[in-house]
């Protein structure tokens, strides 16, 4: 029983990961189109980071889609063990 809570715990903490990492990467990219209004920033630079956190995003995006895809299986999948769905 230990061991289903900390698969659970993990998984749980997969998806709040995923979703720091898409919010943390959207704020970043704000930052980029900040300094490029600003003039802090080259354009070349700005797109290069822009790209590379887009990227980040997508890549939490799968890995989190993943890890509550696994999630959701295992749920049906111990409802239907269950008897549940009879």
């Amino acid at each position: 029983m230990e061991g289903a809570i900390l698969i659970w715990f993990a998984i749980g903490a997969g998806i709040a990961a995923g979703a720091f990492l898409m919010a943390r990467s959207a704020v970043e990219i704000a930052v980029v189109a900040y300094g490029v209004v600003e003039k802090r920033l080259d354009p070349k630079v700005a797109t290069r980071q822009t790209i590379i956190m887009t990227l980040v995003i997508i890549l939490a995006v799968i890995a989190t889609a993943i890890i509550a895809g696994y999630a959701i299986l295992s749920i049906f999948a111990s409802l239907i063990q269950n008897g549940t769905f009879e």
